[in-house]
């Protein structure tokens, strides 16, 4: 049985959800939406004291390429700016810290495997 994009991707993202949240990151908000992109998950590094967004890849194989080759530098610029559309709609006076991560996951043979790429930046793709 197959099963839908959607399912997939909200398998992974809770999947990821629970990986950061065991490293003490604090849940802020799931699939926020702004004009031409949406972060997956948001979440607060208290350690830290910054905003973490969020991309989460999920495959169940790489005939397509593996999950972190889907984050393109055309995909990290949404997703950049929809970060700065979520501290604009929540009212910050500055942008605050933040980084970019991405949670890249496989499953084979009904294991899953995680992969946590830190502090993503332009020069990363």
């Amino acid at each position: 049985m197959k099963i839908s994009r959607k399912k997939m991707g909200e398998f992974g993202e809770k999947i990821a959800r629970q990986f950061l949240e065991k490293k003490k990151l604090k849940f802020c908000e799931k699939n926020f939406c702004a004009a031409g992109g949406e972060i997956d998950l948001i979440f607060f590094d208290i350690a830290r004291d910054e905003f973490v967004f969020v991309e989460v890849k999920i495959r169940t194989n790489t005939a397509f390429g593996d999950g972190a080759s889907a984050i393109t530098s055309h995909k990290f610029q949404k997703i950049l700016a929809a970060a700065e559309f979520f501290f604009a709609q929540k009212n910050f006076e500055k942008i605050p810290n933040f980084r970019i991560d991405a949670i890249i996951l496989r499953l084979d043979r009904g294991k899953i495997f995680c992969q946590h790429l830190q502090n993503l930046g332009e020069t990363d793709f």
